[in-house]
């Protein structure tokens, strides 16, 4: 009995110290980018309007001071701003220090959408990360 025990010891020993822990560390340059790039808004009620929340997210180390992020929409929109659609920024959103992200909550105006309208914000240079080229744009249906 004392040999299994000690042999199932040493079994246990060997497993957990052969373990090794790998620390992940992010060596590319920082961006800033959009996450998602493509959503679809129900635009619902006029009592209960949709809204989404666009993230804007920073993709590296955090950093200590706030990022103030520029945004703009695209002139290929159909949607317009306070006829189809509200947003809680005016074109800048800012990543809060030692954050990952900031947000774009996006609300409906219900009445106005008769038919389908696109939103397509773009991030723009100018903040002190610079902005992925691939996910600089998300384009949003309010429907």
């Amino acid at each position: 009995m004392k040999k299994i025990t000690y042999f199932i010891l040493l079994f246990v020993a060997i497993l957990f110290g052969s373990c090794k822990k790998y620390k992940v560390v992010y060596d590319a340059d920082s961006v800033i980018e959009f996450k998602p790039i493509t959503v679809t808004l129900a635009k619902g009620t006029v009592t209960t309007p949709g809204t989404t929340t666009v993230l804007v997210q920073l993709v590296g180390p955090q950093q200590s001071t706030d990022i103030a992020v520029p945004y703009t929409i695209d002139a290929t929109s159909t949607a317009i701003a306070g006829t189809h659609f509200t947003t809680n920024t005016s074109g800048t959103v800012t990543i809060p220090a030692n954050k990952s992200t900031g947000s774009i909550v996006i609300t409906a105006i219900p009445a106005n959408v008769t038919s389908a309208k696109k939103l397509i914000l773009v991030l723009s240079d100018g903040a002190a990360v610079p902005v992925s080229q691939n996910y600089k744009k998300s384009t949003i249906t309010i429907q």
